[in-house]
């Protein structure tokens, strides 16, 4: 069992507590017990959690349940998250992550709604990046299905090509 601890102060901006990082922590783990405390220092309060977890499954290891064309959209998603989280001067794990960029494809998330189904992908993220994502991901589905289309139809043979059948005795 392995244990973090985050100390987080009260923001007054959002009037909360910034709670982003623990969610962003918790993605790849199984969390087994939290522990919470609320506190002051010096008038100000802060919230520290402690969070006893363990690894599950990495996202590296879930990209062997995809298949290559699968993988081919993992790599696109990732420049485009790169490129975005760059442009905003943020870690790229801001944006998403590469286990909801698996979970995504693999739920085929064409409309905004199927984020709902993407674990740590939230209302603020789906909002601010959703549309982009769907399109990728409908535009990879699309140049695919052309493609696998054209290529099935290369390897049909032309009526010329075509061998006649021998006849049988």
């Amino acid at each position: 069992m392995l244990l973090k601890i985050f100390t987080l102060a009260f923001d007054e901006e959002i009037e909360g507590f910034p709670d982003e990082i623990i969610s962003e922590f918790c993605l790849n783990k199984k969390v087994l017990r939290l522990e919470t405390e609320f506190f002051n220092k010096d008038g100000r309060p802060y919230w520290s959690v402690a969070i006893h977890y363990e690894l599950v499954l990495a996202a590296t290891d879930k990209l062997r349940e995809l298949d290559d064309g699968q993988k081919l959209l993992f790599q696109k998603l990732k420049e485009w998250r790169k490129e975005s989280s760059a442009k905003e001067g943020i870690p790229a794990y801001l944006v998403a992550t590469d286990a909801q960029f698996v979970q995504m494809i693999r739920l085929k998330c064409r409309a905004l709604e199927s984020f709902k189904n993407v674990r740590g992908f939230g209302k603020q993220r789906t909002q601010k990046y959703g549309k982009r994502i769907v399109e990728l991901i409908k535009g990879f589905y699309e140049d695919n299905k052309n493609k696998t289309t054209q290529d099935k139809s290369a390897d049909q043979p032309l009526p010329s090509q075509e061998e006649e059948p021998l006849p049988f005795e």
